[in-house]
């Protein structure tokens, strides 16, 4: 019977034989050990051992204990066709047990891809709905503050220009009427007399 490991909201895992949290290198340590690990979502009960092992394969490189390079590039170059020859001929199990293995590995992907989308729609969903807050703030403060808002100061600026093309009529009626009032007054010669 294999060790069952639960994995939590919060990313912890707990084995469920021991009745306590364990890591991912308790994990390595296990499967060192021969032991048969599975291990599930808690919340959603699926089968996440193959992401799992995955990520541990992860921590090994990091760790320098070197996974075969020619292995990690084959894997890269043919996908999941590398991974079923590696297994296949390490551990010789059926050709259905490693395709199911398979399938789990793509549904893991495809379950992270659509995890990736859900947490970028709510980001940009927590983003409008922070804009609209931050919004609302301001304009409590400038209110309080009695201090311009950008719409008052562009009505301001509408009527400044206003004013001063009155200003500019103004002036300029001004202007002829004082033309017109010095043709008025020219001395009038002799032939009108």
């Amino acid at each position: 019977m294999p060790v069952l490991i639960k994995r939590y909201a919060n990313r912890k895992l707990y084995n469920t034989d021991t009745s306590r949290y364990i890591t991912l290198k308790g994990i390595a340590e296990l499967v060192e050990a021969d032991e048969d690990v599975r291990v599930i979502d808690n919340e959603t009960g699926e089968d996440i051992t193959s992401i799992t092992l995955s990520q541990i394969l992860v921590d090994n490189e990091r760790s320098n204990r070197a996974v075969p390079k020619t292995l990690l590039s084959d894997l890269i170059q043919r996908s999941g066709d590398a991974l079923y020859g590696a297994l296949k001929k390490s551990v010789g199990e059926a050709s259905d047990g490693i395709e199911g293995l398979q399938k789990n590995v793509r549904k893991a992907i495809r379950a992270r891809e659509d995890e990736a989308t859900r947490i970028r729609d709510a980001l940009h969903d927590a983003r409008s709905e922070w804009d609209g807050v931050l919004e609302n703030a301001m304009g409590r403060v400038f209110r309080a503050l009695d201090l311009p808002r950008r719409k008052d100061i562009e009505a301001l600026s509408e009527n400044l220009e206003r004013v001063a093309e009155a200003l500019e009529r103004l002036e300029l009626s001004d202007a002829d009427a004082g033309a017109g009032a010095a043709t008025d007054s020219e001395p009038r010669t002799a032939d009108h007399a």
